[in-house]
């Protein structure tokens, strides 16, 4: 069969799989459509299912033009753990070339890449928890996992408002870590190109811990400590046994600075205390449920040595990105939501998370701790870590964690979903109910034989309109800031200092302009397809990837910064007051800390934006 026919067998069963009704209608989201050529998407399947994905992404959509969208052949699996028993679960997707390997795209206008998650808001009736949270790392200067909203339609039959979320993956435009290579296995080589995460098993494997999966030993390692690390780059398939020893006891190592009496003297060799910082700030901040012993992702960067003779080493254990926020920002029954403690004393030893609670899976899981690691807990009690929080602490809220900041975000995503929300609920009529596993859909899966066996009951709220969810979720987050101003000694300056992180140099479609230099078209990744303009049309959201080149440190009375920008650069005290500017260049500038600056808590820019250390 050619091509072609197959193109138009593919339209024709799209006409076909829609009512009347709903080619009628006309969204303001993108809408992405799935067809999984009569097979059931079920939670059962461990591995993706051969499908076809049609993306419609204009200024407004219609469903009748699902046939002019771009179409791609995709491996399709439900995908979570306690989640994937929603009604409205999450989905994994692989975008597939004609030979059936994963092939680079962007979607919906962000930075290409070959397997995204359709996250399913269900029990997040706001529907913009997870979108919030990693816009707030984000803020914070760092890589989170960029998020778009979108309506979905698998097999003709509406699922509601989805979000598109960039999986946590190796590469230039997600966490950028160096390949590690089979044959890297001495040197600094063998030190750096690690993601992994503290986690339950079954997070590769698709099964919470069932037994058939293989628990642990299919995953990944477990530390002295018991902790389960699940090895996400490189996989446990294809990690060498020299790589996964030297991850394995540089965790022990540092671990065992914690243990037998030991006070964690030289922790700050092992773990890049910035990140430490930025990512338990930011989890305390959306007091997430699930935090520091689920979805908990870690990476770890190459060493460098060498300089002058003088080894020197940059390769540390960094916090991040983060990851699932279904059970945050007062949406947890369970797991010490309360907006009144701090989660990582409540799972830093002692009682349901000192380690005593290992019910999950049956697959061998009954030892893992369920826990903050022994390290991050005691870094907590130190006195430098407690100091370097509470001034992380002040320069974020001074500025892009200031209350009328995340208003500003809140309010013009509230208006962006009001439309959407309404034809989401009408497909889940949940609000103002207790939701969770089990539920029953109004409108079951096609080709599925459906069935509801109940379930746990999760989310802490439930108000009778999206209005009441959306206005709750910014309730809980500015009575969190307020508590932990409380807690950490700080009031907030009447307006932000500054609003925006540096974070887009370099961009993608800048790199994707030059690598096609010269041409008038480039070919999308569906032969069928007619080609696409080049560049494409300005005005396109700036989704460039964190640039690691941009930022300061302070070496005794010195300032050293390093810029591929240029501009302006100032140092801002935490009332809005200017302390000193200059002009840089690109590359390395040494300045003396200015007198006026010099113990004073300021905020370090450049053109406006705010530089991280």
């Amino acid at each position: 069969m050619s091509r072609s026919t197959k193109k138009l067998l593919y339209v024709i069963g799209l006409v076909f799989a829609f009512s009347a009704n709903a080619l009628a209608q006309t969204y303001d989201l993108p809408i992405i459509f799935v067809d999984t050529k009569g097979k059931c998407l079920s939670k059962d399947n461990i591995e993706k299912i051969p499908a076809t994905m049609s993306v419609l992404d204009g200024a407004t959509n219609n469903v009748a033009d699902s046939a002019k969208g771009t179409h791609y052949e995709i491996g399709i699996k439900v995908r979570g753990q306690s989640s994937a028993l929603f009604p409205k679960p999450g989905y994994g997707v692989e975008v597939r070339d004609d030979k059936g390997e994963g092939t680079d795209v962007s979607l919906l206008g962000l930075p290409p890449a070959e397997d995204w998650v359709f996250h399913g808001p269900y029990v997040d009736k706001s529907m913009m928890r997870n979108a919030l949270a990693h816009w707030l790392f984000r803020q914070a200067g760092r890589y989170s996992p960029r998020t778009k909203h979108f309506d979905l339609y698998i097999n003709g039959v509406y699922r509601g408002v989805y979000v598109l979320i960039e999986k946590i993956k190796r590469g230039k435009y997600r966490v950028d870590v160096s390949k590690l290579k089979e044959t890297d296995i001495a040197g600094d080589s063998l030190t750096g190109g690690y993601i992994w995460a503290y986690d339950k098993t079954g997070t590769n494997t698709g099964g919470a811990g069932d037994k058939k999966t293989g628990g642990i030993e299919a995953e990944g390692f477990r530390t002295a400590d018991g902790l389960n690390v699940i090895l996400h780059y490189p996989k446990k398939a294809n990690i060498q046994p020299q790589q996964e020893q030297y991850l394995k006891k540089y965790l022990d190592d540092l671990e065992g600075l914690f243990t037998n009496g030991k006070n964690g003297n030289g922790y700050d060799k092992y773990v890049d205390v910035g990140s430490a910082v930025d990512y338990v700030l930011h989890q305390e901040l959306t007091d997430n449920g699930d935090s520091y012993w689920c979805s908990f992702f870690l990476h770890k960067p190459k060493d460098k040595g060498g300089k002058d003779g003088k080894e020197f080493k940059e390769g540390k254990v960094t916090l991040g990105p983060p990851w699932d926020f279904n059970l945050a920002m007062g949406n947890s029954s369970m797991m010490g939501g309360n907006g009144n403690s701090w989660q990582i004393e409540g799972k830093s030893g002692g009682g349901m998370w000192g380690g005593g609670w290992g019910g999950w899976g049956g697959g061998g899981d009954a030892t893992m701790n369920m826990k903050a690691p022994i390290w991050l807990s005691g870094m907590w009690k130190d006195a430098n870590y407690q100091s370097e929080l509470k001034k992380r602490w002040a320069e974020l809220r001074s500025g892009v964690w200031h209350t009328k900041t995340i208003d500003t975000y809140l309010d013009s995503m509230k208006t962006y979903l009001a439309k959407a929300a309404d034809r989401n609920f009408k497909r889940w009529p949940n609000l103002g109910k207790s939701s969770g596993q089990g539920d029953a859909d109004p409108e079951p899966m096609k080709f599925c034989t459906n069935s509801s066996s109940g379930g746990m009951g999760m989310g802490g709220n439930n108000a009778n309109t999206w209005d009441g969810e959306y206005e709750y979720l910014r309730k809980k987050i500015k009575s969190r800031l307020s508590w932990m101003d409380q807690k950490l000694g700080f009031t907030e300056p009447a307006q932000p200092i500054v609003t925006e992180p540096i974070i887009h140099i370099p961009d993608w479609e800048k790199e994707e302009a030059e690598k096609n230099k010269g041409k008038d078209t480039i070919q999308t990744q569906n032969p069928d397809q007619p080609p696409v303009q080049w560049p494409p049309i300005a005005g396109l959201d700036d989704f460039s990837r964190l640039s690691p080149t941009n930022y300061f440190t302070v070496k005794g009375d010195r300032l050293e910064i390093q810029t591929d920008l240029g501009g302006t650069f100032a140092l801002v005290d935490l009332n809005g007051v200017t302390l000193f500017k200059t002009k840089i260049k690109k590359g390395v500038t040494t300045l003396k800390v200015p007198r006026k600056a010099q113990n004073k808590h300021w905020i370090a820019t450049l053109n406006g934006k705010m530089m991280n250390r």
